[in-house]
């Protein structure tokens, strides 16, 4: 068990969680999601915004304590396939997260490279994005960099 420094205050959960899956500790919970359906296109464009939103902070905690330690996450946007989609990644381990949509009707969805879904279904709520880096980094508390 780690103790606590006055360093630490300075890190959010979300950071020490990264850090205690590097130390080995196996902080995964599972990824809270739910099966996508469709809305207003306006409605499920404004989630996967937000949604896109939110990578940019989780990546950035994730990867303030990955420094030095493993490599580190990615975040790419996809550009010329006519979609609204990013990706987050981590070696040979990736989540897409996309936004389809079939004339005023959308829906947001998550693909993972590592785990098929039975269903089309998307993260829960945006903190969902913290479990999946985790998910993400699942190699890193086995072991393997």
């Amino acid at each position: 068990m780690r103790t606590e420094s006055q360093r630490d205050v300075v890190f959010t959960p979300f950071m020490l969680r990264v850090r205690a899956a590097l130390d080995g500790e196996d902080r995964r919970t599972p990824v809270r999601l739910k099966p996508s359906a469709t809305r207003r296109l306006a409605w499920a464009a404004d989630e996967w915004f937000y949604l896109r939103c939110r990578s940019e902070q989780v990546i950035a905690e994730a990867n303030a304590m990955l420094n030095g330690r493993a490599a580190v996450l990615d975040l790419t946007d996809e550009v010329g396939t006519g979609r609204l989609a990013f990706t987050l990644s981590w070696g040979d381990r990736s989540s897409c997260v996309w936004l389809g949509e079939t004339g005023r009707q959308g829906w947001v969805q998550l693909e993972r490279s590592y785990q098929p879904a039975s269903q089309p279904e998307e993260p829960a709520d945006p903190s969902a994005l913290e479990d999946l880096v985790i998910e993400l980094l699942e190699p890193v508390a086995r072991g393997e960099r």
